[in-house]
């Protein structure tokens, strides 16, 4: 149509999307059980996804070249929506980003020692598919079993539980909205700090908050 070469453009009907909305959630203590069960290599992993609700992708893709003092650069190639995001690192995201510093030195069998170049990785390696030791965890926590991607929809429930405003918690989490709601959701940093610590916050205040220590040794 754009470039005139047909008269009439063919009707392409939209399926309902009634009833089609996903249901997957985490409650923490659920959560905190599953992460028990995980390698050590995936719990901060899928901390920060808890936490922040980002894509598996966008997290496995995280590089330590994109990582400030106080804050995460999401690079547009990594975002779903080909759109550069930033991630201040509040409360518990600061202590994940810590370990994962930790964890970024890696020594060789004759001591040599390198920076692994991702924040989250497997000897060195970003993480790849993660479904067999996801499902393997719920299994073993006795938790129906979940998706990696349900962390979304539980982030963005818990921002709304503690009083985030909508259009900064769909900022946190990268969702799209519609065109209206994009006319208004002007977010800045400190927005979104706060809304990140209240959201710690909510989770932490949590009367089924279990705290499950980090397993050392763990391949």
């Amino acid at each position: 149509m754009r470039n005139k070469l047909v008269s009439v453009a063919a009707y392409i009907p939209r399926l309902s999307e009634v009833g089609n909305e996903r249901q997957g959630f985490f409650e923490t203590a659920d959560f905190e059980a599953v992460v028990s069960h995980l390698p050590e290599y995936l719990q901060d992993f899928a901390r920060f996804g808890f936490q922040t609700g980002w894509r598996k992708g966008s997290i496995a893709s995280l590089r330590w070249a994109d990582v400030g003092d106080d804050v995460i650069y999401l690079r547009e190639e990594n975002s779903k929506n080909r759109k550069p995001e930033t991630m201040p690192l509040e409360g518990e995201l600061q202590e994940i980003i810590e370990r994962r510093r930790t964890a970024a030195v890696l020594e060789d069998e004759n001591g040599n020692k390198q920076f692994a170049e991702f924040a989250f990785h497997r000897k060195g390696l970003p993480i790849g598919d993660c479904r067999k030791a996801w499902a393997t965890a719920c299994k073993a926590a006795n938790v129906d079993h979940r998706l990696f991607h349900d962390h979304r929809r539980t982030a963005s429930r818990n921002m709304i539980s503690a009083g985030v405003p909508q259009a900064v918690a769909m900022k946190i989490t990268g969702h799209r909205t519609d065109s209206m709601f994009r006319r208004y959701a002007i977010v800045n940093e400190e927005q979104k700090r706060e809304a990140l610590a209240k959201t710690q916050k909510y989770i932490a205040d949590s009367p089924a908050r279990k705290v499950v220590g980090i397993a050392r040794g763990k391949a």
